[in-house]
């Protein structure tokens, strides 16, 4: 690629510089400290910044609220939409991608802890975020149940809340990246496989 080819990305302004780590500061006093708990002082003492600064950016707290969590969810959604599987594939190759999906939604939520502590796990923000993904993964899942990938006797929407809770909970201990990696392969053989093996080896030891 030639230098003239190469996209020049524009240096941000010292107002957007402003704003981008008021932001930032707003994100790691609400994970600190909760959202009804952070005042616009919390802010702006940790960000080195007057109150008058905060308000030439975002009307109030919540203005600053809404934006990241906003921001996270739109980012959330357009990874959900990412993975949904086209094509069909055999056994080994599906418990695979259902792997890659989780790893990629623990490595996501690993990222910035801030943003995922308020936009995934604390109140007020949490619920709407939980309810959204587990509806966007049920488009995915809906479509394909309807190539014949997965059965079409649990419901997507069931199967997406299900996919959420195991997200939510490993999310919640994911440590390593190598953590993270058997977190996500035990959720997909968990969804992909069940527990029927475990269950009639104990009908079997009953019934003898």
């Amino acid at each position: 690629m030639t230098r003239a080819a190469k996209q020049i990305e524009p240096i941000p302004s010292k107002g957007e510089r402003t704003r981008a780590k008021l932001l930032a500061v707003a994100a790691a006093e609400f994970a600190r400290l909760g959202y009804h708990n952070t005042k616009v002082g919390d802010i702006v003492s940790s960000a080195g910044l007057s109150q008058p600064s905060f308000y030439i950016y975002f009307d109030s707290k919540e203005a600053a609220y809404e934006e990241l969590v906003a921001e996270f969810r739109r980012r959330l959604q357009a990874l959900t939409v990412t993975l949904l599987i086209e094509r069909d594939v055999a056994a080994a190759e599906l418990l695979d991608l259902v792997t890659l999906s989780f790893l990629k939604f623990l490595h996501f939520l690993a990222e910035d802890l801030d943003l995922t502590e308020i936009g995934f796990f604390q109140p007020p923000g949490c619920t709407e975020t939980k309810k959204g993904l587990a509806s966007w993964i049920a488009s995915n899942i809906a479509k394909e149940q309807k190539s014949g990938i997965f059965r079409a006797d649990i419901s997507a929407k069931q199967i997406g809340k299900i996919f959420v809770g195991m997200i939510d909970q490993m999310a919640r201990d994911s440590g390593s990246r190598a953590k993270r990696t058997q977190a996500a392969r035990d959720c997909a053989r968990v969804l992909c496989e069940g527990l029927g093996l475990r269950h009639q080896a104990g009908m079997q030891h009953t019934s003898t």
